[in-house]
Formats: C-alpha cells, structure tokens, sequence
C-alpha cells in the first residue's frame, strides 16, 4: 500500500480543520457593559426631548423621542460606582437627518440595536447603518454610545452606557 503524499495530507488536514471551525457571532458594536449586567429601570418610557438635547447636542432638532433609562445591575459583591443607560428612538426632521448622514461614512448593520424591552417596539425595523465615528462623538461625556440611523424614516437609535 502507498502512504498518502505530503500535499494530499495537508488538503485533508485543511478540509478537516474548515469543517470544524465554529461559527464566530459578529461583534458588538461596543463594550458598553460588562457581562453578567443587566439593564434595570423603571420600565417607564419617556417623550420628553429636553433631557436628551441635554445630553446629546445633536438631537437639538428633535422632532420626537421615546427612551428610557436606568442603571446597569451587575455583581453587588464589587463596590464602585454604578452605571447608567440611556435608550432612545429620535425622529429627525429630514434636513437634520439628512445633515447628520452626510458628515460620516456609514456602513449597514449586521445586528439589531440592543435596548431595553418596553422601547423594542419602537425600534425601526428595516435596515439600519452605523458609523464609529459617529458614535465616538455622539455623547460629551465618558461612557459608550452606539448610534444607528434608519433611512426610511429619518430615525435614530441610541444606546448610551456611562458612569
């Protein structure tokens, strides 16, 4: 019997070793939480724009609004100052939309945004892009912010983790 050849090892090896690979999850957008924290609240959803133009100066030009927030649950065993989120469903007037999409390079999300249960119905369904930079300027203050625009409907999604 003749031993197999040297490059017919090495396909059988990179056939075998393709086939097992496990499937990667994309990543998220940001490390806004750590794992094991959930996000605790009220439950109440808020219109009011005032506290989000505060916050986010972009949204000056807010036609609508509905967000919630709260602090991040996570292990009572480790002191330290709590978290707080912020999610929010923004409807820009098109020109102010339109602005906003034209200062950055977009590119289409391949995940849903993840905010809290009482303001998922609110989220846009259809396809949404993201922009980093967008995100890393979106907030003026310390934490993480991932920002997603629906062009159907000149919206914006937020989610906000900060101290």
């Amino acid at each position: 019997m003749r031993a197999p050849s040297i490059p017919a090892l090495v396909v059988a090896t990179a056939i075998l070793l393709c086939g097992c690979a496990p499937e990667e999850e994309p990543p998220s957008r940001s490390v806004s939480a750590q794992e094991g924290t959930a996000k605790t609240g009220t439950g109440e959803l808020r219109t009011d724009l005032a506290p989000l133009v505060d916050r986010y100066a972009a949204l000056a030009d807010a036609e609508s609004a509905v967000w919630s927030s709260g602090t991040l649950a996570g292990d009572d065993r480790v002191p330290g100052p709590s978290s707080h989120w912020i999610d929010a469903v923004v409807v820009l007037p098109p020109a102010a939309y339109d602005a906003l999409r034209a200062a950055h390079e977009y590119t289409e999300s391949a995940q849903r945004p993840s905010v809290a249960d009482a303001l998922a119905a609110s989220v846009p369904t259809g396809p949404l892009v993201v922009s980093d930079e967008l995100d890393s300027g979106f907030g003026p203050f310390e934490g993480s912010t991932d920002v997603y625009l629906s062009d159907a409907d000149h919206t914006l999604v937020i989610t906000s983790t900060f101290e």
